[in-house]
């Protein structure tokens, strides 16, 4: 699961289309949410997303990488310099910069690198992912949010799908589910059906009905007065 917002900031469309590709193909804690080519662009793209660390180049034209820093004195997100020079270490320490990273970077100090992000942003966020506590087939099972696709409900019991087609059926309520896990991507969309938005594939409307589609090939029933808000969550 993506819990790490990232900016590129680099002068060479190229490096900055190719660091952006590696992160997509080996870090998938890190979403990519902007590019800038030099530091005015960064700075705009740094107010408007507000990401968690910076992939920064230090060698641009007009301002260089260690000016951009300059604007932000009391920066929130981190900083992970990427370099064709290797001379800039004790400068990029100096100026508190989080990470370095030569060019051409290579994917197992990225991925060491992104390992580095996230031991410093779970202790920062104190991340924690809710989980519920089900008794199914003798067991206690713990069942994380986020890798519930959907909850259905079938008489007193209901019917819960994970991650990876597997399912198990419980001795609870929707309304006890929702209770014990309060996360905003599990959205209730009728009476039998709890959702999670973030493993919707589609949706169709049939005359009244609305019906979503989900990983797992897990369809799910959307009432008439939850259409609007759920079209809204996904647009």
């Amino acid at each position: 699961m993506s819990i790490v917002n990232a900016l590129i900031v680099d002068d060479e469309k190229l490096d900055r289309e190719l660091l952006g590709n590696l992160i997509n193909q080996y870090c998938s804690s890190i979403t990519v949410l902007d590019q800038a080519s030099s530091v005015d662009n960064a700075i705009q793209s740094i107010n408007k997303f507000t990401p968690d660390v910076v992939f920064l180049d230090i060698h641009m034209p007009t301002a260089n990488g260690f000016k951009l820093l300059d604007s932000f004195p009391d920066r929130e997100f981190l900083i992970v310099f990427t370099t064709g020079h290797d001379d800039y270490g004790i400068q990029a320490i100096k100026a508190g910069a989080f990470d370095y990273l030569l060019k051409p970077i290579d994917v197992d100090e990225l991925l060491a690198t992104e390992q580095k992000i996230l031991k410093v942003l779970e202790k920062k966020r104190k991340v924690f992912i809710p989980h519920v506590k089900v008794f199914h087939q003798g067991e206690h099972v713990l069942i994380k949010a986020d890798e519930i696709v959907c909850v259905e409900a079938q008489g007193s019991y209901v019917k819960i799908f994970r991650i990876g087609g597997e399912h198990v059926v419980v001795p609870k309520n929707l309304k006890q589910l929702m209770a014990l896990m309060k996360v905003d991507f599990l959205k209730r969309v009728h009476r039998s059906f709890i959702i999670n938005t973030n493993h919707v594939i589609r949706y169709q409307t049939t005359g009244n009905e609305l019906i979503v589609f989900l990983a797992g090939n897990v369809e799910a029933k959307v009432s008439r007065q939850y259409k609007q808000v759920l079209k809204d969550l996904l647009i």
